[in-house]
């Protein structure tokens, strides 16, 4: 009988893995590309005297997970950077693409551009849906509008947002215009077992990988319901990723957010739950703003806090917790990145807020490169 192979042995086949800078551990099986990421996480707490538990790595797998990637366009060819270059190595295959994406691609290398310079976000929905986000310039938008042929094609397999807006085009009969930008179901969360879709845009921020996500979203369900009854805050809900795996234990969350876009996906999300889940909208409220500079007076009308933040990290958002006794600071802390530098700069404020780590996971939705994500949940002493 034929034993199957450990996948933590793998070694993925890549024809561009000498030229393209994509990947960085194409050259490592996939079980020494974990400890390597484990190592690292563990040096950056080592340099900010953060103690941590054991770090847990989570996987989905060793490659082929992305169910969205940006791709660059330079002189008719679309892929990526090279290794020490400014130049674009023209990608017909990637590792990193799940099948539904990678044929997606295929497809999409079809079409000639008459555009120098650009960016082209692929991305495929949870039901196998295409969508494309066409990032040029100005001039090059108008040049795609005018010439029309590009842009029939494209229609027919996918749909098309145009610029930093996320304009959609519409035949009117005779030309191309450009409408407000749609929402539709282009990623999903889970709310226990339950699928969750969420309504966003192409070019929205999302998770890259459909397979990790449901991982991630699973991990954050699971620390929230070791808190009976909780009252959660979180900081930069998105489209509601997070959200709503945290709703499913929670009590009661407050979903923070600046980015009208996001909010807007987020609310039509609610309003198109499952039957099954309508009961969980109650419990949800959405605060619109700039939170990072005012928001609340404190934080003790929460028992814990959710923060999945950008590269910066919390900044201001934690100030005011220094101000509260530690016995008014939220129970619980629970911190997504996938900055580690950040988050251990901001992992020692919370150190000094009374905090300690009581769990630490990697999720590995970055697979083939030096990428990934942390979670981690601190407890208030």
């Amino acid at each position: 009988m034929q034993s199957t192979p450990n996948p933590l042995n793998q070694l993925l086949e890549c024809p561009y893995q000498q030229t393209c800078s994509g990947c960085q551990y194409l050259h490592m099986p996939y079980g020494e590309q974990l400890n390597q990421k484990q190592g690292e996480l563990a040096q950056i707490f080592a340099r900010k005297d953060l103690q941590h538990p054991p770090i847990e790595i989570l996987s989905a797998g060793a490659g082929h997970l992305r169910d969205r990637l940006d791709f660059s366009l330079q002189g008719g060819r679309l892929g990526l950077y090279g290794k020490g270059t400014h130049d674009i190595v023209d990608l017909e295959t990637c590792a990193q693409l799940s099948p539904a994406l990678q044929e997606w691609l295929t497809e999409f290398r079809r079409f000639e551009w008459p555009v120098e310079k650009g960016s082209i976000r692929l991305r495929v929905g949870p039901d196998g849906q295409k969508g494309v986000w066409l990032d040029f310039a100005n001039v090059d938008i108008k040049k795609i509008l005018d010439e029309q042929t590009i842009l029939r094609g494209l229609l027919e397999v996918a749909f098309v947002e145009i610029g930093q807006r996320r304009k959609v085009p519409v035949w009117t009969g005779s030309e191309f215009k450009l409408k407000d930008p749609e929402l539709n179901v282009w990623f999903e969360t889970w709310m226990g077992e339950t699928p969750v879709d969420l309504y966003c845009h192409v070019a929205s921020f999302t998770q890259p990988s459909l397979e990790a996500n449901k991982i991630i979203a699973s991990q954050i369900t699971k620390w929230i319901s070791q808190f009976t009854q909780s009252r959660v805050i979180e900081f930069g809900s998105g489209i509601g990723n997070l959200t709503l795996p945290a709703l499913a234990s929670a009590s009661s969350v407050l979903a923070c957010e600046i980015d009208a876009l996001s909010l807007e996906g987020l609310e039509k999300t609610l309003e198109r739950l499952p039957a099954s889940l309508k009961d969980q909208v109650g419990k949800l409220q959405i605060h619109r703003g700039d939170f990072q500079k005012k928001i609340l007076n404190d934080f003790t009308e929460f028992d814990g806090i959710l923060a999945n933040p950008p590269r910066s990290g919390l900044m201001g958002f934690l100030d005011p917790l220094e101000k509260l006794n530690l016995q008014d600071r939220p129970k619980f802390f629970i911190y997504m990145s996938c900055f580690p530098e950040s988050m251990a700069a901001d992992l020692v404020k919370l150190k000094n807020f009374g905090y300690e780590m009581k769990e630490c996971v990697i999720v590995d939705q970055f697979p083939q490169s030096t990428h990934f994500e942390v979670l981690s949940l601190l407890q208030r002493k």
